[in-house]
C-alpha cells in the first residue's frame, strides 16, 4: 500500500479497516448526499424488543461490508435471532469453495454470473416470497428476474445492488469525463492507468472497445494483441476493489477500471474522482441476497432478506457503501438531485455479465495468463 500524505505534510499509511472506515464515516458525515440519506434512514420504523426471545439463530457470510455489520444488530434486536458472521470474503470463488466443500451457512451475496453457476450446480434453496414481503420494495423489472435469478419460474435469489465497472479518472487530470476506453491505451498517461486483473473484465472490456462482443468474443488474436499493447501503460492491475480504490485516493493513478460504488467512496474521501460509461459501453454485475440450499436456518434467513429490503436498512447501505440499489423504495427516499448521483448517463450501454460456458472462461483465462506472463 502507497503511502498517503496527510495535511500536515506527514506520510501516512492506511490498512484496509482504517480506510473503508474512514470512507464509510465520510460517506455519512462529510458529503451532503450521504447525510441525506442518513437523515432519510432513520425512519420511524418501530423496534420489537424482546430480550427474553429465542427465536433461534442465522449464519451469515458476506463481502467485507461495514454495512451488513452496522445492520445485523438491528435485527437481532427486533426479532430475537442471534446473527454469527462466519466471514467475509473478496472474491465469490470463496464461497463457492465452502459450498461445495460442505461447510454450512444460510445467508450469502453472490453476484449474477456466480449465482447462475449455483443455480445450475443445485447449491441454491427457492424462495418463498410470501416470507419476504419487502420483495415488492424492488424495481419490478427486478423481480422475480428471468434473466440470472430464476429456476423454472421459481425465485432463487433477490437482487439488491447493481455495479458497474466504469471507467474511472481523476478529475485534476481529466477536466471533462473521457468518453473512451482507448483513453486506458494512450501513451501519456503510462504509469498511471490501473485495471482490474481479472480474465472477465480484461477481455470482455477490450471485445467492447473493438465493437466485438465481450460475452462471446470472435476476436481473439486482436484481443490479445490489444492487451500486449497496453501492458507497459499499466501501473498495477488491482486484485480487490479496495486496493483499487486506494490508488485513486493516493493519487498514484490518474484513469482506468474500478467500480462506480467505490468511485463514489473515493470521492468521499476527499479524492478528486469521477465515473463513467464510456461510449462502448461496461461490463456490469448485480449483487444478490440468496439462500445456500442446505441452509439450516431458511426461515432466519428469509426474514433476514426482508429486514435488508426494508427502505431505511436498505438506504444505510447507499449511506455506507455508495452503491446503487435496485431497491425502488429505498431510492425513493432520495431527492431527484441525490438520485442523480447514482445514475448513469442517458443512453449508457450496459453489458450484464453472466455465466459464461466452460470452455470459454478457459480460453479466456488462458489468454490472459498469457498476457500477464509476457
Amino acid at each position: 500500500m502507497s503511502p498517503r500524505s496527510d495535511d500536515r505534510g506527514m506520510s501516512v499509511r492506511l490498512n484496509r479497516r482504517q480506510l473503508i472506515g474512514r470512507s464509510a464515516a465520510a460517506a455519512a458525515g462529510a458529503s451532503a448526499l450521504s447525510a441525506s440519506i442518513a437523515r432519510a434512514s432513520t425512519g420511524s420504523a418501530p423496534f420489537y424488543v424482546n430480550r427474553a426471545q429465542d427465536a433461534g439463530e442465522l449464519v451469515i457470510y458476506n463481502w467485507y461490508q461495514p454495512w451488513i455489520k452496522e445492520v445485523y444488530p438491528i435485527f437481532e434486536k427486533e426479532t430475537g435471532v442471534k446473527v454469527t458472521q462466519l466471514g467475509t470474503y473478496s472474491a465469490n470463488d470463496e464461497w463457492w469453495a465452502k459450498l461445495n466443500a460442505g461447510e454450512n451457512f444460510d445467508f450469502f451475496i453472490p453476484t449474477t454470473d456466480w449465482l447462475q453457476r449455483a443455480i445450475a450446480a443445485d447449491l441454491i434453496h427457492e424462495l418463498d416470497v410470501s416470507k419476504i414481503p419487502n420483495y415488492a420494495n424492488l424495481y419490478p423489472d427486478f423481480q422475480n428476474n428471468k434473466t440470472f435469478a430464476n429456476k423454472d419460474g421459481k425465485p432463487m435469489a433477490v437482487p439488491f445492488t447493481r455495479v458497474y465497472y466504469s471507467l474511472t479518472y481523476n478529475t485534476d487530470t481529466f477536466k471533462t469525463a473521457p468518453d473512451s476506453w482507448a483513453v486506458t491505451w494512450d501513451e501519456q498517461y503510462k504509469g498511471k492507468i490501473t485495471l482490474q486483473d481479472q480474465s472477465y473484465a480484461r477481455v470482455g472490456t477490450t471485445a467492447l472497445l473493438l465493437g466485438d462482443d465481450p460475452l462471446n468474443p470472435q476476436k481473439w488474436d486482436e484481443i490479445k494483441q490489444k492487451l500486449m499493447e497496453q501492458k507497459p501503460l499499466v501501473k498495477k492491475y488491482w486484485e480487490d476493489y479496495q486496493s483499487g480504490m486506494e490508488m485513486y485516493i493516493n493519487k498514484e493513478v490518474v484513469v482506468g477500471q474500478l467500480t462506480a460504488g467505490r468511485s463514489r467512496m473515493a470521492k468521499s474521501e476527499g479524492a478528486p474522482v469521477g465515473w463513467t460509461v464510456p461510449k462502448e459501453g461496461c461490463l456490469t454485475f448485480i449483487d444478490t441476497f440468496a439462500v445456500p440450499k442446505k441452509a439450516k436456518n431458511v426461515d432466519n434467513a428469509f426474514k433476514f432478506i426482508n429486514f435488508l429490503n426494508r427502505p431505511d436498512i436498505m438506504a444505510k447501505e447507499m449511506t455506507l457503501m455508495l452503491y446503487d440499489t435496485l431497491n425502488k423504495a429505498a431510492r425513493d427516499t432520495l431527492t431527484p438531485e441525490q438520485q442523480q448521483a447514482f445514475d448513469v448517463p442517458e443512453g449508457a450501454k450496459l453489458v450484464l455479465t453472466t455465466a459464461l460456458p466452460a470452455a470459454m472462461n478457459k480460453k479466456m483465462d488462458t489468454l490472459w495468463n498469457e498476457v500477464k506472463l509476457s
